[in-house]
């Protein structure tokens, strides 16, 4: 075999090998397959000792996500509100140009939440202009699985 034979041969197992990796990478998933999920944390209340989120997103076929969202206000109530409604995809939105935010719409169209997905997998809430938040208060979802 000659040398550009070899060549040849050892290119075209590379990126063979690379494509049977590629299924499982992150980055070549949907967003909505990236956010596919639960989440849980104490984001802050002006009225309450806080709320406790449990924060459900369903992934559809990589077209489109939905979510349950429980909320508890501590301090004033025993029973969670639920809420669902459809993840919108919005790409480098606000002042940052954050390249991929998370919008939370419920059945009526109105967004409960902007979040923006950090580098462990967590959710950080933003405001409604997709900014960040000056807060010393916890605002990030923990993603528990």
């Amino acid at each position: 075999m000659t040398f550009k034979g070899i060549a040849t041969t050892a290119v075209l197992a590379s990126v063979i090998g690379l494509a049977g990796c590629s299924g499982n990478d992150v980055k070549n998933q949907s967003p909505y397959a990236q956010a596919d999920g639960r989440y849980q944390g104490t984001l802050p209340c002006a009225d309450c000792a806080g709320i406790k989120t449990n924060l459900e997103i369903r992934n559809q076929n990589d077209t489109g996500a939905s979510f349950t969202l429980d909320s508890t206000r501590l301090g004033q109530s025993q029973k969670p509100l639920e809420t669902k409604g459809q993840v919108l995809i919005k790409e480098n939105v606000g002042p940052n140009s954050y390249p991929l935010v998370y919008e939370l719409k419920n059945g009526q169209g109105n967004t409960i939440y902007n979040l923006l997905p950090v580098g462990n997998g967590d959710m950080r809430l933003l405001d409604r202009n997709y900014s960040r938040i000056d807060s010393s208060d916890n605002l990030t979802l923990k993603r528990i699985n």
